[in-house]
């Protein structure tokens, strides 16, 4: 089993590898209960269940993140202590019928490929549910009653898990997630005391879990703020002098002076947001800023905020979106001083973009929101 299992382990991870979003890796902890676990040999009669305490785990994890998918490779460690057992039959052994004190632990180390798929999600949280395969070792450590020895053997064993899981992205790229797990193992031959038995665990567990994004997709590009025109000189005194003496000539028709020319509006401004986020950012601060000082030096009518987001998201959610980064943008100018009665907000969703994609695919130039500014 083991020489069909890592393989399957090891092409799993080389496969996640060769997606093109971002690698993450954590630890987590977590409590875990055990289902009483049957130990039976119809040959002998015996016939038992075990009863175990509140135990712990932990383990590491290393994946990739693949739009709404995740493959991760996992390794974790458990551990119960063993409180009691119940006789049904004794056995070779003669246990006593009934519940006894019982001491001992039983120790699991499982190899899993899990695979995650996002189900729900916002800016803030995003919900997955996941499933995994692989192998654990189940050992069983002086499993006895009295002074009656039942068990202390260990073995192999296919393994599967189900789990549900909320992740929070964090500052500094890192993500809590807080989550729960059935883990189980197939039935595996162990030796006892009163010959071979099969044996299997099955653990339902609640864990939170520390992770660090590695290789997200570089920082959108943000763009310049157009170029403000540059002052007119102010023109050169001239200094007074003795005034000559008259001279006659001939009269002079005055020219026309041509008419001014309007001052040119700067603008439009571009500011960009991170993926699924309406949070301004210090770079798009920089640019609100130079908007809001511009647009009262130069005692414009009105300024209007348009939202825009890239194709990864559905049609209705990005329009959502769309109006929370215009929203984010029209207080961030009146944070600035301008009027927000002056202010008139739009969202184009995945309507109009910046640079054409295909639906579903991430582009950061296209999530942006747009200032424009109007006499």
């Amino acid at each position: 089993m083991r020489k069909f299992l890592i393989p399957l382990l090891i092409s799993t991870a080389s496969t996640a590898l060769m997606a093109d979003d971002h690698l993450y890796g954590g630890f987590e902890v977590g409590a875990t209960t055990s289902s009483d676990s049957e130990l039976s040999r119809t040959v002998t009669g015996l016939s038992l269940e075990d009863d175990k305490r509140l135990g712990g785990m932990g383990g590491l994890y290393f994946g990739k993140a693949m739009g709404k998918w995740r493959m991760e490779g996992e390794f974790a460690f458990r551990k119960h202590g063993i409180s009691t057992i119940d006789v049904t039959g004794p056995g070779a052994n003669d246990l006593p019928l009934g519940k006894s004190r019982a001491s001992g632990d039983v120790r699991s180390t499982s190899l899993m490929a899990n695979a995650w798929y996002q189900v729900a999600g916002n800016e803030e949280w995003k919900f997955f549910a996941g499933l995994g395969l692989g192998i654990a070792n189940i050992d069983v450590n002086n499993y006895h009653t009295g002074s009656k020895l039942i068990m202390d053997d260990s073995g192999w064993s296919t393994a599967g898990q189900a789990m549900l899981q909320v992740v929070h992205p964090m500052p500094g790229g890192l993500e809590f997630g807080v989550g729960a797990r059935h883990f189980r193992t197939f039935e595996n031959t162990m030796a006892t005391s009163d010959g071979t038995a099969g044996y299997k665990v099955r653990n339902n567990e609640i864990f939170a879990r520390l992770s660090w994004r590695f290789g997200e997709e570089a920082a959108p590009r943000r763009a310049e703020p157009a170029p403000m025109p540059a002052p007119m000189p102010a023109p050169t005194p001239v200094k007074a002098t003795e005034q000559p003496a008259p001279v006659v000539t001939a009269p002079v028709v005055e020219e026309k002076k041509p008419e001014p020319k309007p001052v040119v509006i700067p603008g439009p401004f571009m500011v960009f947001f991170d993926f699924d986020n309406a949070k301004i950012t210090p770079e798009a601060g920089r640019i609100i800023r130079e908007a809001a000082k511009l647009f009262k030096e130069h005692k414009s009518v009105r300024l209007v905020a348009t939202g825009h987001a890239d194709r990864a998201g559905n049609e209705r959610y990005n329009m959502a979106l769309s109006e929370r980064r215009a929203a984010a943008v029209k207080a961030a100018l009146v944070a600035e001083g301008v009027d927000a009665s002056l202010i008139t907000t739009d969202a184009k969703g995945e309507n109009v973009p910046l640079v054409s994609t295909d639906d579903g695919v991430r582009e950061p130039q296209n999530r942006r929101a747009e200032i424009v500014i109007k006499r």
